[in-house]
């Protein structure tokens, strides 16, 4: 690994992993109990909340497996390491997602033309979705803010999942009190409902890792160009260019040009791009940095690049 990276993301990603194994743990018990529910007493919207925490044990085994797959240091095959395979997990969430969605929602539509429906008996479906909604409240609450503070795109991905899932568990909850009263519909009507929130967060988890994969950089990291300027302005480069930030797991990769005076030796350039690394590299958020030197003044076709003659703020990654 680079060494930039500190003893720290070990740590991250061991906890990351004991979230991954609790998730996967807690839907289990969750999946086994709605799915169980929903068959024995015919209940669309309990079975359709199973299946979706079925999905929830996928998902999760997701992010376990990609977390594992991360933490393999760079190698001859993979020199800038294996960070993305969290990017990769989180895409196929996106897609699990989706194809629950997809097909709860023409289950659904088809019981509620058909009018097959019927009313619930026992309190074990009301008990069921209640315990689901205190279920899914705890992994939300635990995998968004280790998510967060791990920098995890997928674990935060299918954090937001769950977040939906509480509101969905409820949704459950209401649909099968209405069935008791002797509204039968409203158990398949609640999960089309359900289906329709599940595509939204498939296309959601799908478009926020659009960047990463296209090493691209959303509006709000965009900060980052603003800091290679100030370090290259204080350690006394010239014309910082070519500038080309992207994130290689939770880190910045960064690739720019400078240039020095013409007479310089190639000692005291090297010292600038000493300094400009050491003052980057005081961030955390930084994987490597590569810097070109050029003499001043220098004139050739360049790749594309960002450069303080850019609106940096205004312009997307």
């Amino acid at each position: 690994m680079s060494i930039i990276q500190s003893a720290e993301t070990t740590g991250s990603e061991r906890l990351l992993n004991r979230v991954a194994i609790t998730a996967v743990v807690t839907n289990v018990v969750l999946a086994i109990l709605k799915v169980s529910v929903g068959l024995i007493f015919r209940s669309m919207a309990v079975l359709a909340d199973g299946i979706d925490t079925s999905t929830d044990i996928l998902t999760s085994s997701t992010v376990l497996i990609a977390t594992l797959i991360s933490r393999r240091p760079p190698d001859k095959g993979h020199p800038y390491g294996h960070h993305k395979a969290e990017n990769i997990g989180a895409k196929i969430i996106s897609f699990v997602i989706f194809y629950a969605g997809v097909s709860l929602m023409f289950e659904s539509l088809k019981r509620l033309i058909t009018g097959d429906y019927v009313a619930l008996e026992g309190a074990l479906p009301l008990l069921a979705a209640a315990l689901s909604v205190v279920g899914k409240t705890f992994l939300f609450t635990l995998e968004y803010s280790v998510g967060r503070k791990c920098k995890s795109q997928s674990m935060v991905a299918e954090a937001k999942n769950m977040r939906n899932d509480i509101f969905m568990s409820g949704l459950v909850f209401f649909g099968v009190a209405m069935n008791k009263l002797g509204l039968g519909w409203m158990d398949p009507l609640v999960g089309l409902l359900m289906s329709l929130m599940i595509i939204k967060v498939a296309w959601e988890v799908f478009e926020e890792n659009l960047h990463d994969l296209m090493d691209g950089l959303r509006e709000e990291e965009m900060w980052i160009y603003e800091k290679v300027f100030e370090a290259c302005k204080k350690c006394g480069a010239s014309n910082p260019h070519k500038v080309r930030v992207r994130k290689i797991g939770n880190k910045f990769d960064i690739d720019l040009d400078i240039e020095v005076r013409e007479d310089m030796t190639v000692k005291d350039a090297h010292e600038i791009t000493k300094c400009i690394k050491k003052v980057l590299s005081a961030s955390k958020d930084i994987y490597d940095i590569v810097i070109h030197v050029e003499p001043e003044g220098n004139e050739e076709i360049e790749p594309y690049g960002l450069s303080t003659k850019d609106d940096v703020n205004g312009r997307k990654g």
